[in-house]
């Protein structure tokens, strides 16, 4: 996750704002991506996801590669569940 957030130029608040979090720590955006791949699934974790990074990178007309953004998202699903296991 923190690779994922240095790569977009972002903090653990930006992610925990856009989340819709009261809280940045680490356990907490895990806790909420764990409960988010729960409810909705693997599809809907990197929906979200991929929205999240889509609003952070859009300055105009962006049109993100899907191939390194697949990249980024698989990366970091990797480590959510290395971290929470």
């Amino acid at each position: 996750m923190k690779h994922w957030l240095h790569q977009a130029g972002r903090t653990p608040a930006d992610l925990g704002q856009d989340l819709g979090l009261p809280s940045a720590s680490l356990p907490t955006l895990l806790n909420e991506l764990v409960r988010t791949n729960a409810k909705l699934g693997l599809s809907g974790l990197v929906e979200r996801l991929c929205l999240i990074n889509e609003r952070w990178q859009c300055t105009g007309d962006f049109d993100p590669d899907p191939s390194l953004l697949e990249d980024q998202l698989d990366l970091l699903l990797e480590t959510i569940q290395r971290e929470s296991t």
